[in-house]
């Protein structure tokens, strides 16, 4: 009867630690799982990089500039997904050594399962970015910032996601010129597509006094609607920024 008792304790132990295993291993595992959607914000973003090149159309590359891809990341249109903007070239991907034939900027929209889709891609900015090839793209949630410095000016233009037209569009720009050697006629237009408002400042030269005198600031209103990043190319973009 004793033997019988003992056996039946030790079944009891026995089955208890092999139910305590089976939930510490199904514990393990799922903190083990790796993650599925890295297209989610929170992920390394320069460890995925190679990732994205996966969704370039055919007969495009990102563009490198000192050995660096010219791509950054961020939430454009605020759904909770990663997007990324790239400035792509149709050849010669080191843009410092020559010009290619085509310069662009893509904005790609994170969706689920790592996917990617093409959502806007600029028209060609080849001749716009022809010196100091080297764009700067800048994403601060929700705005894409993308600016530009030659020997003479420098420019910035932003977009952000517009609902109402289901695009991105230019909201804002501002272009700096330097002038000539004594920094005569340098300045600044600032735009604001939003409320239509075009703020110009110029500096000119006071050969009397020898040194740099601000004019009055000129504000005027334009008339022109939003548009998309899809429109913008070399054909207008100093038009658009208050250049011409």
């Amino acid at each position: 009867m004793g033997k019988i008792k003992f056996l039946i304790i030790m079944i009891i132990l026995f089955s208890c630690n092999s139910e305590k295993k089976q939930v510490l291993e199904k514990k393990d595992a799922k903190e083990e799982s790796p993650i599925k959607n890295k297209s989610s914000l929170g992920i390394n973003k320069e460890e995925n990089t190679k990732d994205f090149t996966n969704f370039i159309a055919d007969g495009f590359e990102i563009a490198v500039v000192q050995n660096k891809k010219k791509i950054v990341f961020g939430d454009l249109n605020q759904d909770g997904f990663q997007d990324f903007v790239a400035v792509l070239v149709n050849s010669n991907t080191n843009i410092e050594d020559n010009d290619p034939e085509e310069v662009r900027i893509a904005i790609y929209e994170g969706l689920e399962n790592d996917r990617y889709i093409q959502k806007a891609l600029s028209g060609n900015l080849t001749s716009a970015f022809i010196y100091n090839e080297n764009p700067t793209l800048k994403i601060t949630s929700p705005i894409l910032s993308v600016s530009h410095q030659s020997m003479r000016h420098d420019y910035e233009v932003k977009f952000r996601f517009e609902k109402k037209h289901n695009g991105y569009m230019l909201i804002g720009s501002e272009l700096n010129n330097y002038g000539n050697a004594t920094h005569d006629g340098a300045g600044n237009t600032s735009i604001n597509f939003l409320t239509k408002t075009k703020i110009k400042k110029v500096f000119a030269y006071d050969h009397e006094k020898e040194k740099l005198k601000e004019l009055k600031p000129v504000v005027t209103k334009i008339e022109e609607d939003l548009i998309s990043i899809t429109q913008i190319s070399d054909l207008n973009i100093y038009k658009i920024i208050g250049s011409e």
